[in-house]
């Protein structure tokens, strides 16, 4: 399988920024020319990384001809959109996490299973329908551990530590990174693939590139839910072997054929593990 990109990755990915500098925020400003530290709240910085990136996705937009969408709540999906001429959308949500050192795994959220994605309307601008693509522009960095707090003036500006350094992106299909196991325990949201490499991430390297993106809608529409029952849960499944065989049941052929090509993406990632993304 090679490495998944688009015209609408290339185009986002040209306008994003290229270095720390253009990532960091230093604090937020008043009109005394104050300056506040905004410290390491995950939150906060995931914002701020929302706020940078809407200069390249006006730019992208403009270059495709297409118009940028924000949505008006944060509630709903996506964080933005673009819209074609045909009127069709394009999903963009922006998820950001971070290292909990430089060798531990990460991974993103892929938004929930159980909203619109099963009845269309539900926490989503517009209709599912609508959309005909879905793409994570993810973000990963690194905690500074003595950041600046506090407040101080304009005039030092070049003296404040950022909260946060060794910033790292990609855009990529969601479907294409998404794993098979929810994000947590207590919650019905979509994780992702982990690793310690932004690499996988870029490259799309997910089960489901391989399976299919109908193949991924099927797997977590019908996925059990968080507050399902232990019986609902056990007639269901939790993992794509366990998927295969929920499928057999009603199309062998089917399950065949879908096992086979899971067979050749853990291949594909053992070899990519072992050589590359290790």
């Amino acid at each position: 399988m090679q490495a998944y990109t688009d015209k609408i990755i290339e185009k986002i990915n040209k306008y994003l920024p290229k270095n720390d500098e253009e990532w960091q925020f230093l604090g937020f400003i008043n009109k005394k020319e104050a300056i506040y530290a905004f410290g390491n709240d995950s939150k906060i910085i995931g914002r701020l990384f929302e706020v940078i990136v809407v200069d390249a996705l006006m730019k992208a937009a403009k270059d495709l001809n297409y118009i940028l969408h924000e949505s008006e709540k944060q509630t709903v999906y996506p964080d933005f959109y673009f819209e074609k001429s045909d009127r069709k959308r394009i999903a963009i949500d922006v998820k950001t996490t971070y290292r909990k050192n430089e060798n531990s795994k990460y991974g993103f959220t892929g938004g929930s299973f159980t909203s619109f994605m099963r009845n269309g309307t539900k926490n989503i601008s517009g209709t599912y329908s609508d959309y005909e693509k879905h793409y994570i522009l993810g973000i990963v960095y690194t905690r500074e551990t003595k950041p600046f707090r506090g407040k101080t003036e304009l005039e030092n500006l070049k003296t404040i530590t950022p909260a946060y350094k060794h910033v790292e992106c990609f855009v990529q299909e969601k479907y294409r990174i998404c794993g098979d196991k929810k994000g947590s325990g207590n919650t019905d949201n979509i994780g992702t693939i982990k690793y310690n490499t932004i690499a996988p991430f870029v490259y799309g390297a997910g089960p489901f590139a391989f399976l299919g993106k109908e193949v991924f809608l099927d797997y977590w529409t019908h996925h059990p839910k968080y507050k399902d029952s232990l019986q609902t849960q056990a007639e269901l499944f939790n993992s794509l072997p366990s998927y295969f065989s929920w499928v057999e049941k009603r199309d062998p052929q089917r399950a065949t054929i879908l096992s086979k090509k899971y067979s050749e993406y853990l291949k594909f990632r053992r070899e990519k593990d072992k050589n590359d993304w290790c």
